[in-house]
Order: C-alpha cells, then structure tokens, then sequence
C-alpha cells in the first residue's frame, strides 16, 4: 500500500469528476450570461425566452451541482421561437460537448442522451 491507502486511481477519477462538473457549471453559467445580455434579466423572462416554467429555468440556469438539464427540458428550450440567436448557439455547444463526454457522464448514459437529439 502506497502512501494513500492504496487508493491511487480514486483521486484523479475524482479530479476528472469535478473537472467535469465545473466545466459542465461554466457553460450553463454562460447561457445564463447570454439570456442577460439579451436582456432577459429576471428569472421570469428567461423561462419565457427559454420556453419552460420559472422553476425550471430557475434549476437549469442556477444550480452548479446537477447533472444538468434533462434531455426533454433542451428539446423544449431549442424548440422555443422566442430563443434568441446567441442563447441558442450556447445551448446547441452545450449538447455537443456533453455528447463528446465533456461533463463526466458515464458513456452508456452519454450514448442515450446523444441518440435523443439525432439528427443534430
């Protein structure tokens, strides 16, 4: 046993994991920057850009620590009109990267989620 309890590959699996997450927060924060820009200021007028309820705009754009928004909650986001150009750009980036793997998912469960927006 080495010097961590023989526990060597638990902590860079562990860094990865939160390396992932964080990454996984930035974007999502950037969505929340680019509705702002937009002038979509308040919780109220994101969800009504956005095309979801208060609350789900509330958890998507405000909680670090999810695994993200569900894959039902990003088709209604890009099928909504009143998605401005810029926000849709960044929601579109934020299913590609989590396709490739970006956000620490396992990779069946990577694979389901990239099978729900084929084509893309």
């Amino acid at each position: 046993m080495g010097k961590n309890g023989g526990r060597g590959g638990d902590c860079s699996r562990i860094d990865f994991h939160l390396e992932a997450k964080e990454k996984q927060a930035s974007k999502l924060a950037e969505i929340r920057e680019a509705l702002v820009a937009a002038g979509y200021d308040t919780t109220a007028k994101q969800a009504a850009a956005l095309g979801v309820c208060r609350s789900t705009a509330w958890v998507v754009l405000n909680r670090d620590k999810r695994a993200g928004p569900s894959a039902k909650v990003i088709k209604r986001i890009l099928s909504s009109p009143q998605v401005p150009t810029a926000v849709r750009r960044k929601v579109e980036q934020y299913v590609k990267q989590k396709i490739r793997g970006l956000y620490g998912h396992s990779e069946p469960r990577t694979q389901w989620f990239s099978d729900q927006f084929q084509p893309l």
